[in-house]
C-alpha cells in the first residue's frame, strides 16, 4: 500500500498537524501555569504598553486618603490662625473695655501660642493699674492662660509670683506669694459666667510680717441660677490658715469655709471699697450667709442669717452662731492669730447663755445675734451699741 505523503519519513506535518500540536502544547502550559490571570483589558493594556487597570485602581485608594489627610491639615492650621487672629482682637477689645472700666492692663512681652489644639497666652510681668480717686497697682511674675480649640469659653490661667499691690499715693504694699495659683473661667459673649481660684502655700504680708496664710486657698464665683446678673453666689475655703496681724501668732491654724449669696452686687469697676459699698445698700443689696464654718483645736463654729446695711451704713439682719468646744476654738483662734486673746472673755458667755444646737452631728450652743437701728443683741438682750461699717 503506497504511503501518503503525510505518513513518509521527513514529511513536513500538515495543517491538522499543526493545530493539534498547538493543543497539545497549550495543554502542557495551561497544567503547569493554571488558568491565564490577564483579563481582557489587560492584554489590551499589556499590547499598548498602558500599566493594568487593577493597578491604578490601586494606587487612587492609597493616594486618595494620603490627599484628604494633607488637605485637612491644611484647612485645620487656616483655621487656627484665623482663630488666633480673632483672639489677639478680642483680647486688644477686651482691655480697651478693662481701660474703659478704669483698669490699665499691660504685658511687658505678650505671645499667643498653642498651635494646633490649643490657645496659649503668656504674658511677662503682667500689671494692672486701678485708676480714680484712690489708685492701685497690682504686678505679678508671669501669667500664662490656656483654652482649648474646640472649648474656647473656658479658659485657665496660672501665675507665676511673687504679686505686689501698691498705693502710690501712701506708697503702701502689700505683697503675696505661693507655690501654685492657677484661676479657672468660664464665659460666654465677653460675660464670666463663673470664676474659680485655687492657691498653694498662699502668703499675704506686708513690710514682712504675714497678714495671712493658708496651706491651702479657694475661692469661687458664679452668676446666681434663674436670678439677675447682680446676684452672685460665693464659695471660699481654707486649709491650715492663720495670721500674724494679731498677737503675733503663726503656731496654731485653723480650717475655714464660707457660702453666701450676695444680691445687688455693684459694676465691677475701679472704685473706693466705701463707694461701692455705698451703692451697695442704696440698691438693698443683702448677704444670705448659708454656711460661715469655722474649725480649729477641737472645736468649730458655724454662722447663718442675713446680713444688709440701713442708710447710716451699720449693718442690719440677724446672724445666728453656734459653737462646738468653745474654749477649745477661742483657744486655737487667738493662738493662731486669726481673734485677739481677749476673745477668750466671751467664754463664761458661750458657756451659759448659749441654745442648744449642733454643728455636723456634734452638739453646740447657738447665739441668735439681731443687728437693728445700731444696737446688736443675743435674743432679747441688749449687747451694745454698732457703728458705721465706713
Amino acid at each position: 500500500m503506497p504511503l501518503r505523503a503525510r505518513d513518509r519519513p521527513g514529511a513536513r506535518p500538515g495543517a491538522r498537524a499543526h493545530r493539534r500540536i498547538r493543543v497539545a502544547l497549550a495543554g502542557q502550559w495551561k497544567d503547569r501555569l493554571g488558568d491565564d490571570p490577564m483579563t481582557d483589558p489587560d492584554r489590551a493594556a499589556a499590547s499598548t504598553g498602558a500599566p493594568p487597570a487593577s493597578g491604578r485602581r490601586s494606587s487612587f485608594w492609597v493616594v486618595l486618603p494620603l490627599a484628604l489627610f494633607v488637605l485637612a491639615g491644611l484647612g485645620w492650621t487656616a483655621a487656627w490662625f484665623y482663630a488666633a487672629g480673632r483672639a489677639e482682637k478680642e483680647i486688644d477689645s477686651w482691655i480697651a473695655n478693662e481701660a474703659a472700666a478704669g483698669r490699665q492692663w499691660s504685658c511687658a512681652d505678650r505671645r499667643l501660642t498653642g498651635f494646633p489644639f490649643r490657645f496659649e497666652l503668656i504674658c511677662a510681668q503682667p500689671s494692672v493699674t486701678f485708676t480714680g480717686a484712690d489708685p492701685w497697682q497690682w504686678s505679678a511674675g508671669r501669667a500664662h492662660a490656656v483654652a482649648q480649640v474646640w472649648n474656647p469659653q473656658h479658659i485657665i490661667a496660672e501665675f507665676q509670683g511673687p504679686s505686689v499691690l501698691k498705693e502710690p499715693a501712701s506708697g503702701r504694699s502689700i505683697e503675696a506669694n505661693w507655690s501654685l495659683l492657677q484661676v479657672s473661667a468660664v464665659g460666654s459673649g465677653g460675660v464670666v459666667d463663673r470664676v474659680s481660684t485655687s492657691a498653694n502655700d498662699y502668703v499675704l504680708s506686708e513690710g514682712g510680717k504675714p497678714l495671712f496664710f493658708a496651706r491651702h486657698a479657694e475661692l469661687h464665683a458664679r452668676h446666681h441660677p434663674g436670678a439677675d446678673g447682680n446676684t452672685l453666689d460665693i464659695a471660699m475655703g481654707v486649709k491650715a490658715a492663720g495670721s500674724g496681724a494679731l498677737n503675733g501668732g503663726s503656731q496654731a491654724t485653723a480650717d475655714g469655709e464660707l457660702q453666701a449669696t450676695i444680691t445687688q452686687v455693684p459694676p465691677f469697676q475701679a472704685m473706693p471699697v466705701a463707694e461701692r459699698l455705698r451703692l451697695w445698700q442704696q440698691a438693698g443689696g443683702t448677704v444670705n450667709i448659708a454656711v460661715g464654718k469655722l474649725a480649729a483645736g477641737g472645736g468649730m463654729m458655724n454662722a447663718t442669717g442675713d446680713i444688709s446695711l440701713d442708710a447710716q451704713r451699720r449693718p442690719n439682719g440677724t446672724l445666728t452662731v453656734a459653737v462646738a468646744n468653745p474654749q477649745g476654738l477661742l483657744g486655737a483662734l487667738g493662738g493662731s492669730g486669726l481673734l485677739p486673746e481677749q476673745a477668750n472673755t466671751l467664754l463664761p458667755l458661750l458657756m451659759a447663755a448659749g441654745q442648744p444646737t449642733s454643728i455636723d452631728g456634734t452638739k453646740a450652743s447657738g447665739f441668735p445675734f439681731v443687728f437693728r437701728d445700731g444696737r446688736v443683741a443675743l435674743g432679747f438682750i441688749p449687747l451694745g451699741k454698732v457703728g458705721p461699717l465706713y
